[in-house]
């Protein structure tokens, strides 16, 4: 909440909606880091307490695509479905992530 009114305080965006995207069950295995894997609580488990802990908010949801791929995913792969998913719901065309014109926020 106080990152959004931040955000629109600065007057340089309008926060349309916040994403939750639990990361998939195997990501420790990428960073050869089993340690992460072993204290990691279950991707359903994990989906289910961030829907708890938005349901009450009307701008916040939770995507569960990242937890239902293969494998893990990149940062990368992520932003960009989550882009192609605003475009597609919004119709507004985004520009690369990269590109400080119309920026997706992502924190």
């Amino acid at each position: 909440e106080r990152a959004r009114d931040y955000l629109h305080k600065t007057g340089r965006f309008i926060v349309i909606g916040g994403i939750v995207s639990p990361v998939h069950d195997s990501y420790g295995i990428f960073f050869f880091c089993p340690q992460l894997l072993s204290g990691l609580v279950s991707s359903r488990h994990r989906l289910t307490m961030c829907q708890l802990a938005v349901q009450s908010s009307d701008w916040i949801r939770v995507d569960p695509w990242e937890c239902y791929q293969d494998t893990w995913q990149t940062t990368c792969s992520v932003l960009e479905h989550h882009r192609d998913l605003m475009k597609r719901v919004t119709g507004c065309i985004l520009s690369n992530v990269n590109t400080p014109s119309i920026t997706p926020v992502i924190g």
